[in-house]
């Protein structure tokens, strides 16, 4: 009996190793698997045939002979799985494998292992050898490395790999343990082999975990199909367990003449059990058609949900998702994935996957970046689903053929295409059903009619996210243009209004959008009401426009929007602040006043310059004429006084005749208004005028002159303390933003009348008794040449403020 088991358990080995090998040939943990197992199932063969009695010597030697690679063999096999590992290294396993040759080797050939065997009243026995010891601590310590190499392997796996390897270690301690422990210990320390038998049985614990994890976890990416005539069959067995345990329990009785109460009552319970056998069956097949993936799915329910939501999702990625899921879901499969035309335009172009869904980490189903061109031909040509193991039983033509090649390679079950208005715009290819079963007409019935809707539904989702895609772009254009846009819808609701349309009517956007048009200023509501009744362009060259704090002058253009027929839908406002343009005119006439007193300047400077000279030479010699003493001082005192006044005179002309001749030179910006306001100190202080700064906290980086930039501030700041009374206070504020930097000279004095505003920047032009009318002159010509811009500007609450925008410079960052 025992001998009988044993080889049914050599068998489900051999059968194991089989499996896994056939399954991938090709691959290194396959085969180094299969080379394991082929040792165990040799070594239980050994271990039967010893127990058969014949030719005791030769099997007890291969027994211990094929016991000896076992777990060298699943060392390396360890290495292996589930990816090839740095430790142990390649030695440390050629090294093993060495060892078990030797040990191998010398149990065949000699007595040092297996010393001798015999026959007792017990059963076969064997005598150990000299190196059984030696033997044995190989042996014990091969298979506590192979068992480290799989638990750091298990502490660092996460997800499938992990569960894969649990279970597989788990059949491997427990397997190896009993047959360890009744073979190896138990002789080494008792010195009796009488219960060896027992050990192989242990494997049937390894092979049923290595089962489980090929049936549920697709260990190794083996697909072990169990038919269902097979769960049928152990779910009739299953159904018969009471029966025969009913039988089992009468049995005693059964053996001597019933009296017929029993009779009665036996068969009695043969019918309850037999009624129990249909309810039995059910649960069982039920349960095992769970275990093995076979799951029922209700086609009505199924449809019905899709249905709503392909018809009301819009969202391409969602509605993708919610597909992709719903096929792979409801075939039970290994995987789904959804390939799109990337050319809309026109048909015939490459198919890109959009979605993919596998379910199982080691299933072989592929789903490439794109669709292979063999599918995408057959599938246009036919508009029709590819069924795999259809096309296998066709008489294939070479072109089918490759057909068929390209499905199986991918592990592609099952292709249906995505049509929309008679065009493939898509496919949906589905993975094999992870019970093995094929794909039955009510499979493809449901999956036909799903694709169907979803072709219609993808080209709709398609368009909307053009829609979509082309609302944001014009959303983005008129956003960012510096123009007012506002449309109106033909019954004078306004459907958009830009930023720039908040900033120059003052009107949030999300309180005026889908208002009436009755909510906007005056002049524009009146263009865009009369073009949408009469439908005609209308422009006002120039209207003037308020935020509500300031009046800006624009230039506003309606046009009407129509339909293909002609009819007017609505109308859009264009409207554009004028400001910019009157402020460039401005500064172009400024300009060319400057650049005729730039000229006149350096006419003065040269005219002057020469006679001076002399005048000075000789002021500078009459103290030494002999004569009268008074009029010489006097004389001389005049004169050095207005040729004093006169170069001053000169220099600042100068100024202005020579802008921009000195070099340019990084440099912080903050350091020149902190030297201004040190210069003008004590004149603030005597006039008991506040000065206060704000200079920011990091480096202001400009090109310029520091010179000419702290008498560009001196001025500013002079002006400012001449402009504001004892008890005043004037402050001067840094701002740096993108690429300008803002300073500002703010006062609270009496500011600057309005008809003289734009005209304070002129040379000469002066409000004062004594002033010369060149110093702001002077400031704007030193901010022209650094490439800023010089304003002036009333405050709301009282006084002038003075602001110059500089460009920041562009320092290049070395790399160290």
């Amino acid at each position: 009996m025992s001998q009988f088991s044993l080889y049914i358990v050599a068998s489900a080995v051999l059968a194991l190793a089989f499996l896994v090998w056939h399954a991938r040939p090709d691959s290194a943990i396959n085969r180094s698997f299969a080379m394991f197992t082929l040792f165990v199932a040799l070594w239980a063969l050994g271990v039967a045939s010893f127990q058969g009695g014949a030719n005791l010597d030769f099997w007890g030697r291969f027994a211990f002979a094929t016991a000896s690679v076992i777990p060298a063999s699943f060392l390396a096999f360890a290495r292996q799985y589930p990816t090839p590992d740095g430790w142990p290294s390649t030695r440390t396993v050629r090294l093993n494998f060495t060892i078990a040759a030797v040990f191998a080797v010398i149990s065949m050939t000699t007595r040092l292992v297996v010393s001798g065997t015999s026959l007792s009243p017990e059963g076969p026995t064997r005598e150990t050898g000299p190196l059984y010891l030696f033997f044995g601590i190989y042996f014990i310590l091969a298979w506590l490395s192979a068992l480290a190499v799989l638990s750091a392997k298990w502490r660092q796996a996460r997800g499938l790999a992990r569960v894969q390897i649990h279970y597989l270690a788990l059949g491997f301690v427990v397997g190896s343990a009993g047959g360890i422990s009744t073979n190896l210990l138990l002789p080494l320390v008792a010195g009796y082999a009488a219960y060896s038998w027992i050990g192989p049985h242990f494997a049937l614990v390894f092979v049923a975990m290595v089962a489980h994890a090929i049936i549920r976890h697709r260990l190794m990416d083996v697909r072990l199909v169990i038919h269902r005539g097979l769960t049928l069959t152990l779910a009739l067995a299953v159904s018969l367990v009471p029966v025969v345990a009913l039988l089992a329990m009468a049995w005693p009785r059964l053996s001597d003449h019933l009296n017929p109460e029993e009779l009665v009552a036996l068969i009695a319970a043969v019918v309850a059990v037999g009624l129990l056998i249909p309810l039995t069956r059910d649960a069982a097949g039920r349960l095992l058609d769970r275990y093995v993936y076979r799951t029922h799915v209700n086609y009505q329910r199924t449809l019905r949900e899709a249905s709503r939501a392909l018809t009301g999702v819009l969202d391409l990625k969602i509605l993708l998702q919610f597909m992709n899921h719903t096929v792979a879901a409801s075939t039970n499969s290994e995987g789904a994935a959804v390939y799109l035309d990337r050319n809309l335009a026109e048909s015939g172009g490459a198919f890109r996957q959009a979605i993919a869904e596998k379910r199982l980490a080691q299933s072989s189903f592929e789903t490439p970046d794109d669709a292979p061109g063999e599918i995408i031909t057959a599938l246009m040509r036919s508009k029709d689903l590819l069924l795999t193991d259809e096309i296998a039983r066709e008489r294939l033509t070479d072109e089918r053929q490759r057909l068929h090649d390209a499905l199986a390679r991918l592990n592609w079950a099952l292709v249906l295409p995505l049509i929309s208005e008679n065009r493939v715009i898509g496919a949906i290819v589905v993975g094999p059903k992870l019970s093995g079963d094929p794909f039955y007409p009510q499979d493809l019935d449901l999956l036909m009619t799903l694709a169907n809707q979803a072709g219609i539904a993808v080209k709709n989702a398609q368009l909307y996210a053009q829609v979509v895609l082309a609302n944001e772009h014009l959303n983005n254009i008129v956003a960012t243009i510096e123009s007012g846009v506002v449309a109106v819808d033909a019954t004078g609701q306004i459907t958009l209004f830009n930023r720039a349309a908040e900033q120059l009517t003052g009107l949030p956007a999300e309180r005026v959008r889908h208002q009436s048009v009755s909510v906007l200023p005056a002049d524009v509501r009146e263009m865009l009401t009369e073009t949408v009744v009469d439908g005609n362009a209308r422009t006002q060259p120039e209207i003037s426009l308020s935020d509500g704090k300031t009046t800006r002058p624009i230039i506003c253009a309606t046009s009407p929007l129509h339909d293909p027929d002609g009819v007017v839908l609505g109308a859009v406002a264009v409207f554009s602040d004028l400001t910019p343009l009157k402020e460039l005119e401005v500064e172009r006439r400024r300009a060319e006043r400057l650049a005729y007193f730039e000229m006149l300047a350096s006419g003065i400077a040269h005219e002057i310059k020469n006679p001076l000279v002399s005048v000075k030479t000789f002021a500078q010699l009459l103290p030494r004429r002999r004569g009268d003493d008074r009029f010489i001082d006097d004389f001389g005192r005049i004169v050095t006084r207005e040729i004093g006044r006169m170069e001053r005179l000169l220099d600042r002309l100068r100024t202005l005749s020579r802008p921009g001749e000195r070099p340019r030179h990084l440099l912080d910006l903050r350091a020149p208004i902190a030297e201004a306001i040190e210069t003008m100190g004590p004149a603030f202080t005597e006039k008991n005028v506040v000065v206060s700064s704000a200079p920011g906290t990091s480096p202001c980086l400009i090109l310029g002159d520091h010179s000419e930039l702290e008498q560009l501030f001196v001025n500013l700041l002079m002006n400012a303390h001449e402009a504001t009374p004892p008890g005043g206070m004037v402050r001067i504020e840094l701002a740096v933003r993108a690429d300008h930097a803002t300073v500002a000279v703010v006062d609270t004095g009496g500011g600057i009348p309005a008809g003289i505003l734009e005209r304070v920047f002129d040379p000469f032009f002066t409000t004062k008794e004594r002033g010369s009318g060149l110093g702001l002159a002077i400031c704007a010509s030193i901010a022209q040449t650094h490439g800023a811009r010089l304003r002036a500007a009333n405050r709301d609450d009282g006084g002038a403020a003075f602001t110059i925008d500089f460009p920041l410079a562009v320092v290049a960052t070395v790399a160290t």
